[in-house]
């Protein structure tokens, strides 16, 4: 019998993928996009927000950088609790707070306590619930489609940006910035309780395959997953996700406010942050079927490197049209590098460490994420427009992909047990 009719007969792996799985991928974004479209509620209605609690750009920015700050935190210490508990206690924690947060923002009539509100309750609490731990408790439903379930649990920051940012936009135009946090808490906070509904079902275990217990499809090397990523690795890791997610989050946080300050009709501004999140989500359901089939380090670099583009082009935008093209790099970018270390640490640790782990890198990217959109505010005040803002963001991005490549090779001239490469399946 030839090998070819032996490869045909032979039964498909087992897997620990069902149709629940692919309905607990479909829930997580919708809650996913629920949470971050309230996190970054307040980079959208920066402009109203400042002139009705008359302050400056700069100062208000520390109301999302308070929101990133305290999600870097939660991500540590829920993804701790997913790894003990489960998750479906920590959602409905997660779906109260978020809720609480935006009606205590609603009435609050200082800064102090608006950067509370987001700081401890909607970004702490609520994002540090609905991404971190989200993500890897979807990477515990899948083993096949590994790849693409974590870019479809991280794809709710693209769908909250791309249908949520115009709505809450035009919305504070017609209604007021706390009329739009009130409605929001009460129909977000019902959605996410009703979404974490979904997790009382426990996660699959994974499947035995002789006398170890590991997933059908893991793709990483049993002496890999016992010693994990060298610390060394994981920093420089981290290193490259701040830098990148800081160049990101100048723009997330600073791209409505730019097209107002240059004259920009209203339509044309609430059309830019959807612009490039809806591309982030053309380029997040992408990274799983192009990690399977480059590699996770050739999509992860080439992502940084059009991220790299967007950052530069958008330092020199002057235009509608030449801020739409960064948007679109800078979405096509940003897609791809989320996922992408989020995968290469879950791949590089034991199942049972993933929360943590998964915690621990994008406790670096929340960082940055706050710091960025804080310190745009900042630049801008200091130099009365953006420009010194987005070329700081450039910079930044440009610095992020260098040690990216540097990273790589030393994964790449490592030996096997530490340089985690894939491994025959028995």
């Amino acid at each position: 019998m030839s090998r070819a009719t032996l490869a045909s007969s032979a039964p498909p792996s087992p897997t620990i993928e069902t149709a629940y799985s692919w309905w607990v991928a479909a829930v997580t974004v919708l809650i996913s996009s629920i949470s971050f479209g309230a996190v970054t509620s307040s980079s959208i209605l920066l402009l109203p927000i400042a002139r009705s609690l008359e302050v400056g750009v700069g100062s208000l920015s520390l109301v999302h950088a308070s929101a990133m700050a305290g999600a870097g935190i939660g991500s540590l210490v829920l993804g701790r609790l997913l790894d003990r508990y489960g998750f479906f206690g920590i959602a409905l924690i997660g779906s109260c707070a978020t809720a609480a947060g935006l009606l205590f923002a609603s009435v609050t009539t200082s800064l102090p306590l608006l950067c509370l509100s987001f700081g401890i309750l909607v970004g702490g609490i609520g994002q540090g619930t609905f991404f971190s731990p989200l993500t890897a408790n979807l990477a515990h439903w899948f083993d096949r489609h590994r790849a693409l379930a974590i870019a479809l649990g991280t794809s709710g920051q693209a769908v909250g940006g791309l249908l949520l940012s115009p709505l809450l936009r035009l919305s504070a135009e017609q209604f007021g910035w706390r009329t739009v946090f009130a409605w929001y808490a009460l129909l977000g906070g019902a959605s996410l309780l009703a979404g974490a509904l979904v997790f009382r079902r426990k996660p699959p275990v994974p499947i035995q395959i002789g006398s170890a217990a590991m997933p059908a499809a893991a793709t990483v090397a049993p002496s890999t997953l016992a010693a994990g990523m060298p610390l060394r690795r994981f920093l420089m890791l981290a290193g490259c996700f701040t830098l990148s997610n800081a160049a990101s989050f100048i723009a997330i946080a600073h791209l409505t406010a730019f097209g107002e300050e240059q004259g920009f009709d209203i339509l044309i501004v609430a059309s830019l942050l959807p612009a490039m999140l809806g591309v982030v989500l053309v380029s997040r359901l992408s990274f799983g079927f192009l990690a399977a089939r480059f590699g996770v380090w050739r999509v992860l670099v080439a992502m940084s490197a059009i991220h790299v583009a967007g950052s530069l082009w958008l330092a020199f935008s002057t235009s509608y049209h030449h801020a739409v093209i960064a948007a679109v790099l800078l979405g096509l970018g940003f897609g791809g590098y989320v996922p992408g270390y989020a995968l290469l640490v879950r791949e590089s640790y034991p199942a049972n460490q993933s929360g943590r782990r998964i915690g621990q890198i994008y406790f670096f990217s929340f960082l940055s994420a706050g710091s960025g959109s804080m310190l745009g505010g900042w630049l801008h005040d200091v130099t009365g427009n953006y420009a010194m803002s987005f070329a700081f963001a450039g910079a930044a991005s440009a610095a992020g992909l260098l040690l990216l490549l540097l990273c790589w090779q030393l994964t790449r001239s490592a030996p096997p047990s530490c340089a985690s490469r894939p491994a025959p399946i028995p």
